[in-house]
């Protein structure tokens, strides 16, 4: 399924290592998705606009660390338009394009909302167990 991917042309340090930055990103987005407080209907449209922030500001990231591994990439901003509600829906009914990025963001997406569902007073009592 994904034997066409642009992940598939770097070298296996070079996935390794995006392996790692997509890692890092996503576990820092789930954590802020925990940590949002208040009424539920707060949280998942906190969970939205993480969402949403994430897909529409992550590509510079991912560039950065492109120039890193790649010679000769042009520094530059490649942020585009903030994406429309749609392009969100399109990523969590994974109908969006079919390659390692989109599914990632849209398994990312479902877990942000997950997350922020969880209730606080259920991760704290299980810490303390």
């Amino acid at each position: 399924m994904y034997t066409q991917d642009s992940f598939f042309t770097l070298s296996a340090f070079g996935q390794f290592g995006l392996t790692v930055v997509s890692l890092i990103l996503a576990a820092f987005t789930l954590l802020i998705a925990v940590r949002v407080h208040g009424h539920w209907l707060l949280r998942l449209l906190g969970a939205g606009v993480l969402a949403w922030g994430f897909v529409w500001l992550s590509p510079q990231v991912y560039y950065s660390y492109y120039r890193m591994i790649i010679a000769n990439l042009p520094a530059q901003w490649v942020i585009g338009t903030p994406p429309v509600p749609r392009q969100i829906a399109e990523l969590m009914m994974f109908a969006g394009p079919a390659n390692l990025s989109a599914h990632s963001q849209g398994l990312l997406i479902w877990g942000v909302f997950l997350a922020a569902l969880v209730k606080k007073s259920h991760l704290r009592r299980n810490a303390a167990n």
